[in-house]
């Protein structure tokens, strides 16, 4: 099974590039005032406070965020698989807590018939810092906001769906909490495994900006103040010039950011999945790279394939999910892209 995952990585692999980026829609489910904006390239987290009302306009300083938060707690933002009749809003952030993810994951497959569609998960400090910044200013549509790192949203543990009447006692047999009428689209997990991840994304932004300003340091103990804030108003949207370094950024932080999602049945995000009749699948079942499996030699090893499967096994010691190979996608890929090149190629 090995040598098979690792046909599935080469070929997922081929498949990332295939990917276009797409709007954002995290912030349509928390207030926006109807003019959908561009995110601001080169432009300062303060700039896209006075300019946007799109979380998008921050992304790429939210990958970075969810990958140094990765590289200070393996499996804090775990990518969330596609499974059952999920859907994820197009600029949500699919992670969460990895036992958080494998309930929820275990409902929708427990549950094929029932759908889901996910308007808002990880939230960022940067996402919540705008969210914050338009509530106080009375702008975009956002009539409330906790303050940055002290949301919920941005411990890894929440999400919010409009189908809540439907999941609410499947998903409270799991392990989850319902918030209730006060807000009633959102999930938190509370169950075994559960932890206490406030201030994470705030110290993950801490250590970026010191990495990056070395000149100019500010403690890096994941409290939210006024050196922190202003900080955040300078920092560049589009994220660092220097990132995330660790392994963990990029098995689990960068493929989750960079997930774009189904359309109309094309490769988009470069998940793969491996179906009974032998051949690669995205994750909606549409047959793609037809015939690559009957071709082994296209995607063998150039080193020692016993050292490769090894290596390849040893994936399911980071993430148990790629043991079994229909769960064998891009997040295990790049796991093994990390771990594995020096062995395989």
């Amino acid at each position: 099974m090995a040598s098979q995952r690792f046909s599935i990585f080469v070929a997922t692999a081929l498949l990332v590039g295939v990917g276009c980026s797409s709007a954002d829609s995290e912030s349509r489910d928390v207030g926006s005032n109807g003019v959908q904006q561009d995110p601001l390239a080169g432009g300062t987290v303060g700039q896209a406070v006075q300019n946007s009302c799109e979380t998008s306009s921050v992304r790429g300083l939210s990958v970075q965020i969810i990958a140094e938060g990765n590289c200070l707690k393996p499996g804090a933002y775990t990518v969330v698989p596609k499974a059952g009749k999920v859907t994820f809003g197009s600029n949500v952030f699919a992670n969460m807590q990895k036992p958080g993810r494998d309930q929820l994951v275990a409902a929708l497959n427990a549950n094929p018939s029932k759908a889901m569609g996910i308007n808002s998960m990880l939230r960022t400090v940067a996402q919540q810092y705008l969210l914050y910044s338009w509530y106080q200013a009375g702008r975009c549509g956002i009539g409330l906001a906790a303050t940055p790192g002290n949301s919920n949203h941005e411990t890894g543990l929440a999400f919010d769906t409009s189908q809540y009447d439907a999941w609410k006692s499947i998903l409270k047999a799991r392990g989850f909490r319902w918030l209730g009428s006060s807000d009633p689209v959102h999930f938190d997990y509370v169950g075994s495994g559960a932890k206490d991840y406030k201030g994470l994304d705030v110290q993950a932004f801490q250590r970026l900006w010191n990495r990056n300003n070395p000149g100019d340091k500010i403690d890096e103990d994941g409290l939210w103040g006024p050196n922190t804030s202003a900080r955040m108003k300078k920092s560049p949207a589009d994220g660092f010039a220097k990132g995330a370094t660790c392994a963990a950024a990029a098995d689990e932080s960068e493929m989750a950011a960079l997930d774009e999602r189904d359309t109309g049945g094309a490769v988009t995000g470069g998940h793969g999945i491996l179906f009974d009749d032998g051949q690669l699948h995205d994750d909606h079942g549409h047959e793609v790279l037809a015939g690559w499996l009957s071709a082994p030699n296209d995607v063998q090893p150039a080193k020692s394939a016993t050292a490769c499967d090894a290596c390849i096994e040893s994936i399911c010691a980071v993430d148990a999910a790629c043991c079994d190979d229909l769960a064998w996608n891009a997040t295990c890929a790049a796991h093994a892209e990390s771990r594995c090149k020096e062995t395989c190629f």
